[in-house]
This record gives C-alpha cells, sequence and structure tokens, in this order.
C-alpha cells in the first residue's frame, strides 16, 4: 500500500541520512531525492498525486511517468531502486541500476523463488 511505502521510505531515509543516521560519514537528507513512477494518464498516477499532497513526503520527490521515458531519465540517473514488480522491473535490469523488488507473496512462495 500506499503508506508502508511511504513509512518504509521513511524509515530508509531516516536510518542513512544525517542528523539521525548513526553512521559519522552519513550525508544529509538534502542529498536524498525519491523518484516515484506511475504510468501516465492512470487512475494511479491521480491516486499517487492526492495522497502526496494530502500525506507528505519525508524529504524531496520527484514524480515521473512514461511519457517521452520520463522513468527510464530517472532509472539512468540512480544510485539504487524500489520497484513493485512490472515493466520497471526489466527496464531498471537494462539500465543496470540496483534493485530492491517488493513482492506480494506468502512466505512459501517467496522461499521457492529467491
Amino acid at each position: 500500500s500506499f503508506e508502508s511505502t511511504r513509512r518504509g521510505v521513511e524509515e530508509f531515509l531516516l536510518k542513512f541520512s544525517a542528523p539521525t543516521s548513526l553512521s559519522p560519514v552519513a550525508k544529509p537528507l538534502e542529498n536524498f531525492h525519491t523518484v516515484i513512477s506511475v504510468e501516465h494518464g492512470s487512475e494511479t498516477e491521480q491516486q499517487v498525486k492526492d495522497l502526496l499532497s494530502e500525506r507528505g513526503w519525508h524529504g524531496k520527490y520527484t514524480v515521473v511517468t512514461d511519457h517521452n521515458n520520463e522513468y527510464i531519465d530517472a532509472m539512468a540517473a540512480s544510485d539504487i531502486g524500489v520497484a513493485y514488480d512490472g515493466q520497471i522491473v526489466g527496464m531498471a535490469a537494462a539500465c543496470h541500476l540496483p534493485m530492491m523488488i517488493l513482492l506480494d507473496m506468502r512466505m512459501h512462495h517467496q522461499w521457492y523463488h529467491d
């Protein structure tokens, strides 16, 4: 869900950015930028924009779409990605972007697919 993803990214940013990180070499939060990719003109695009305006986001963010391949430009400029399956996983592999894939599987399915 949007809320669990938002909380997970916030936890990641708090853990790895200064001043909340325990690392003495952590970069400030201003150095982190979240890119959110959605399908252009879809219902999801509007829902994500509405949720972002209602609930906000920790740190800087940009919403990109598949219009004019904005999402590929964003991946090419990224250091790491998080995807919830779909075509974006293949595109990330083509860009050699290290990825974390979010899966909605039961534990025994995950074990057989790892």
